[in-house]
């Protein structure tokens, strides 16, 4: 598995107008209040975040071509997932996936003009994955689903109510 070309990395960081051949938009947004904006801004920032959505992850900050390791538990099996950030800066980051990754794409979160966005590009990375799809879209859909619970669980911390988009 080849990194993402280069007219791809940072995709995500914006919305996606056109979904790149053979790849699946996933994408989940919620509306942030201004009040919780900070609080939510400082959490997207950091592996925390990936943290409370059940993934060991690494220590440092997310920063612009750093490479790493997520690893998450599913059925009692640990997938280690590497990755390079493409991007950091003070609105979220974005990842590429890279070779071992069972998905092959980029993820980004993103919390822009008070909506945070989980969006991502992506489609399995080997024969096993692809035949293993409809699971994987599933897991992929809970997790994002997960990322807006998280940010929303942030936003009540600082008693704001946050609103759904999907």
């Amino acid at each position: 598995m080849r990194p993402l070309p280069p007219y791809m990395r940072g995709v995500t960081r914006h919305p996606i107008v056109d979904v790149p051949a053979g790849m699946h938009l996933s994408e989940r947004s919620i509306a942030v209040a201004p009040e919780a904006q900070d609080a939510v801004r400082t959490l997207i920032r950091s592996w925390e975040f990936k943290r409370r959505a059940g993934f060991d992850g690494p220590a440092s900050a997310p920063v612009a071509n750093a490479e790493g390791v997520l690893a998450k538990r599913v059925l009692g099996i640990r997938f280690s997932e590497p990755i390079r950030v493409v991007w950091a800066d003070e609105r979220g980051f974005g990842y590429e996936t890279r070779p071992g990754h069972p998905i092959y794409g980029e993820e980004s979160f993103v919390l822009d003009d008070g909506v945070f966005t989980a969006r991502s590009i992506s489609r399995p990375a080997t024969l096993v994955w692809w035949l293993l799809s409809p699971a994987l879209r599933l897991i992929q859909r809970r997790t994002h689903a997960r990322y807006t619970r998280i940010v929303a669980a942030e936003a009540r911390e600082w008693g704001v109510r946050p609103g759904n988009r999907q």
